[in-house]
């Protein structure tokens, strides 16, 4: 430990003190290709998307600067194997979203988990978008495309394969250099008529997730997902991102496997900057939280996690705690293993989102108490006042942790709002946790707002999880009250027919379900004081409407086309009435498409049929 008037501060205050006097530069990231752009003018025009040597030649191609407006960047999946969309489906979709964002959309709305964890995020005025000249980066034309053997194939003699290489690298930088961030996700047959892309496909796939990654570690973190014309929501948060975007980069689905290899480089450079600007702006819960969820955002990559503080002297520290606990300490900046910061998180609490057992192990063998709640709201997460280590770990799939956790008497269940250990593992779809707390004899008790675990599992799409509540359980599980959040969460339609095959009925009409414990009912008439008072959001909209309302109805409120394609495929009315007389053909009416969606509205229920079937026999393509 430092002395000479410093002796108060730790070795992160130090260190974080010494951050402020570096220069801004220094915090850039590499941009190793030109960041080669199309204006929006030209992406309007677009009847087919060519790829980067055909635009380069035409001289079509931008290189984008700062001082030319703003850019935004795309993040698509793609739908065929040499080609990231040959028919223009997605692209035409966010052609018709911009023309709106253009004429009559005024603002995006904030999604209902970013709205629920951020009361403080605002929708975004379009005029905000389209007030300046805007630019794209999209992969196709932005990115040298290596399958292409043109006489064009070498710059200064630098091989193709370099050159994509370092557009690969500088992704971390372009992701940074644009202002808006557009994930294009509609529901979409691909070409060949064999599976269906959607968000969760979107989702699924590593180089997407890289992609999310580094916008989440970007100074603007918030994202635009964009399902259709006029069905676009503002994502903001680490909560909220993890339900739309789940899972580490790692673990996604590559076509070729070895770009697997490349990527844990390429995200560590946006991990580091995002660390050392927390630490120069004293932000130390940020810090802490992202440091310790290091393990998570790079499982399934082969990087070694970064260590910010220069290296410590173990002699210097207290020999009552381990080597790990030193310098998990060090790092963190605690010097007690009672000490809470500022965020309400005690070491434990971190060591929960860390998930080494060895670490947790070593805490627990000093007395830190496995029951103890944080005291605050985390600003990073959203997790909950009172939430606990073993509520944390589930989350994380930490399940070593769990282990050790409630061998050391952790409670498994707690009186938190919310986030109750087993909710937590079944809205992340941790099976495995799960097993271990029903094993644990974790009782299923809903939480302050009335949602069972069985809900938590169906309104996260968490299908593995889902199935293991159905033959764990021996009571019975109310299969028509779980469909009313089917809405809320991905694979919705292998979801929607599970929960038939538990004979649920999809017609029915909620009664009371919003009005279950006291605490809802005050969200309740709160949100629908609010929508009255011409404060419309999705969330308070959905609340407003949700009296007498089908599935089908909130699946529609939603936006979630999937989900309302299976329901419609599993015999959903379109003309029951809720509490306002509104129907689901009135909410379809309003809209602009999916066209299986219009086709039904006229009475057509093929192709919702069709979208549900390959939804739920989604079958990874090998491209």
């Amino acid at each position: 430990m430092a002395c000479c008037g410093a002796h108060s501060l730790t070795p992160l205050a130090q260190y974080a003190r010494s951050l402020r006097t570096q220069l801004d530069d220094g915090e850039k990231l590499p941009m190793l290709f030109p960041m080669y752009t199309v204006p929006l003018g030209t992406l309007l025009e677009m009847t087919m998307i060519e790829p980067h040597e055909a635009l380069k030649d035409r001289d079509v191609l931008v290189e984008f600067d700062k001082n030319m407006g703003n850019a935004a960047f795309v993040s698509h999946q793609w739908v065929a194997s040499n080609h990231p969309d040959p028919e223009c489906m997605q692209m035409r979709v966010l052609q018709d979203a911009l023309k709106n964002m253009m004429g009559n959309l005024k603002s995006i709305p904030v999604d209902v988990v970013s709205e629920t964890q951020n009361p403080n995020v605002k929708p975004l005025p379009t005029l905000k978008i389209m007030s300046e000249p805007l630019f794209f980066w999209y992969d196709y034309f932005s990115c040298p495309q290596e399958r292409l053997r043109e006489a064009s194939g070498h710059i200064e003699n630098v091989p193709r394969s370099k050159l994509l290489e370092d557009a690969i690298n500088s992704i971390p930088a372009y992701v940074d250099a644009c202002s808006f961030f557009f994930a294009l996700v509609p529901v979409l047959e691909n070409p060949s008529g064999t599976s269906l892309i959607s968000t969760f496909t979107w989702s699924g796939r590593g180089w997407c997730r890289l992609e999310r990654s580094c916008r989440e570690l970007s100074p603007n973190h918030s994202w635009i997902q964009v399902k259709g014309p006029t069905d676009l929501q503002i994502i903001s948060g680490i909560g909220a991102s993890f339900r739309v975007g789940s899972g580490p980069v790692g673990e996604g689905v590559f076509t070729m496997p070895e770009d697997r290899l490349k990527l844990g480089p390429v995200l560590m450079k946006s991990l580091k900057r995002k660390l050392l600007s927390l630490l120069k702006a004293q932000d130390m819960p940020g810090y802490r939280f992202l440091l310790n969820h290091q393990t998570f955002v790079f499982r399934g990559l082969d990087c070694n996690l970064f260590e910010p503080v220069p290296a410590f002297e173990q002699e210097h520290l207290d020999m009552d705690f381990s080597p790990l606990v030193m310098k998990f300490f060090h790092q963190n900046g605690f010097r007690s293993i009672r000490e809470m910061d500022t965020a309400g998180f005690s070491p434990l609490h971190y060591a929960a989102v860390n998930g080494d057992p060895s670490l947790v192990q070593d805490l627990l063998a000093l007395q830190a108490n496995p029951n103890q709640g944080t005291r605050k709201t985390h600003p990073v997460h959203g997790f909950e006042s009172g939430i606990s280590p073993l509520a944390i770990s589930c989350t994380f799939k930490n399940n070593e942790a769990v282990r050790l956790l409630i061998s050391a008497k952790g409670r498994v269940t707690s009186s938190v709002i919310i986030c109750k250990p087993l909710h937590c593992a079944t809205g992340v779809n941790n099976t495995e946790a799960i097993q271990i707390l029903l094993h644990a004899r974790c009782p299923l008790e809903p939480n302050s707002f009335g949602v069972t675990p069985l809900e938590s599992a169906v309104g996260a799409g968490s299908l593995e999880a889902l199935d293991l509540l159905r033959h764990s359980i021996v009571t019975s599980l109310d299969a028509t009250q779980a469909l009313f959040y089917v809405a809320g969460g991905e694979r919705s339609a292998e979801v929607v027919h599970r929960l038939v095959e538990m004979r649920a009925d999809v017609n029915a009409q909620t009664g009371d379900w919003f009005k279950r414990t006291a605490l809802m009912r005050a969200v309740y008439t709160f949100m629908v004081l609010q929508h009255r008072f011409h404060k419309a959001t999705i969330f308070n909209k959905l609340m407003y409407h949700a009296k007498g309302a089908t599935p089908l109805m909130l699946a529609l409120l939603f936006e979630n086309n999937e989900c309302a394609a299976a329901l419609i495929a599993e015999g959903a009315k379109l003309n029951l009435q809720n509490s306002h007389g509104l129907t689901a053909a009135d909410l379809i009416r309003r809209r602009s498409g999916p066209e299986f969606l219009l086709e039904a509205f006229e009475g057509r229920v093929e192709a919702c049929r069709r979208v549900s079937l390959l939804s739920r026999g989604w079958i990874e393509m090998h491209f």
